[in-house]
């Protein structure tokens, strides 16, 4: 699920913070540091969440040299120049993301004038905030650069089979709505927690199949007589060659006989953890990784099945789940996203801070996700 790093936003709230010496706004669910002058309640702006990396090369980002919303000055990161946008704390408050003019940006206005136009104004804004404006911004989404050895080694059969599932979630800063629509009141969710790994996917798809005859003709042990299993990371689809951990965790598991005496076509998304692996933010043991599923796809019907179907099916095949918190209904757990912004603080499995936790309704159907403040600040993200 694509994330909106660059989109128009309006402010919902403008306050000072405890200290006095600094002002914040609410935008949706995001607290962020704003300068004097620049906006104020409802007016709309552009907003960048974090993780978004703007160019050095574009001259309306260059004030953000003197400002600490990136540590206060450029960075290189794949070979580019620019601002990485990240959680900072403020004399004390969280800062998450960075607010713009909306005057900015004549590529944004231009587009605005356009739909009202046809539209009217308020339609035209409701169908503008709707909008990403990464690519005319030239915004790219920051990521940890690669930190496994052997993870890929630059060896890929292409991006991952269009019949499997993104593995992206939605932040809850990003769902305003999720405490004051009457449609959440009741709704039950799965809570588990987010483990700081790679996502993975292992698929198996049977022989005589649409997915099977998609593929790319594979030779190896792979492909067997009932169908044929594969192996992806985020982007990448992994040919099954030595010293690839994410191929490992499917054979340490034994999944090319389990899921050919399956004969089902799915696809079991998880989070490869271990020593090598994200600086192991998780606290493994040296040498160490494992695969722990977080869903599974149903690739005919194009569906995920209910979190705990998906717990049941991990237990049938001998994988390891990621920890079940258990099932709450939203709204007793929790009144708002900065509730559960607080409950995503606590440990992982090694006692290290955890990243935060996950959401999926027990139907499956929803699912986001909740970062903790202090792993963000405490790992520069």
């Amino acid at each position: 699920m694509a994330r909106s790093l660059a989109s128009v936003r309006q402010i919902a709230e403008v306050k000072h913070s405890a200290t006095k010496g600094l002002l914040l706004a609410e935008v949706d669910g995001w607290q962020c540091a704003l300068k004097k002058g620049i906006a104020a309640v409802g007016d709309y702006i552009v907003y960048f969440e974090i993780d978004s990396f703007l160019p050095a090369t574009d001259v309306r980002f260059a004030s953000l040299e003197k400002t600490n919303t990136h540590n206060g000055s450029l960075i290189t990161w794949n070979g580019k120049s620019g601002f990485h946008v990240k959680s900072i704390l403020q004399q004390g408050t969280v800062s998450q993301g960075l607010i713009m003019p909306l005057g900015e940006f004549p590529e944004i206005t231009k587009v605005i004038s356009e739909l009202e136009e046809s539209a009217g104004k308020d339609e035209a804004m409701q169908k503008v905030m709707a909008m990403s404006f990464e690519s005319e911004l030239q915004v790219l989404k920051w990521e940890h650069n690669a930190t496994v050895k052997g993870r890929e080694s630059g060896n890929s059969l292409g991006p991952p089979p269009f019949f499997l599932p993104g593995s992206g979630l939605k932040r809850v800063q990003n769902l305003p709505s999720l405490f004051t629509d009457e449609k959440y009141k009741d709704a039950v969710y799965q809570e588990t927690v987010k483990m700081d790994g790679m996502a993975e996917t292992i698929y198996f798809v049977c022989r005589d199949t649409p997915w099977y005859k998609s593929l790319q003709p594979l030779n190896g042990r792979a492909d067997m007589p009932q169908g044929r299993l594969g192996v992806c990371s985020h982007k990448n689809h992994l040919p099954d060659k030595p010293g690839c951990l994410f191929w490992q965790a499917a054979l340490s598991y034994e999944l090319l006989e389990k899921l050919a005496d399956f004969n089902m076509n799915i696809a079991i998304q998880g989070e490869l953890c271990g020593s090598s692996i994200c600086k192991n933010r998780e606290g493994f043991p040296k040498g160490e990784h494992d695969f722990y599923v977080y869903r599974i796809w149903n690739i005919d019907a194009q569906t995920a099945f209910s979190p705990s179907m998906t717990e049941e099916l991990a237990g049938m095949l001998g994988l390891k789940h990621v920890e079940v918190n258990g099932y709450y209904r939203l709204h007793d757990i929790a009144t708002s996203q900065e509730e559960l912004l607080q409950r995503a603080e606590g440990v992982g499995i090694f006692g290290k801070p955890r990243e935060g936790l996950v959401y999926k309704d027990k139907d499956g159907g929803r699912f986001f996700k909740v970062i903790s403040n202090a792993y963000l600040i405490g790992h520069g993200v």
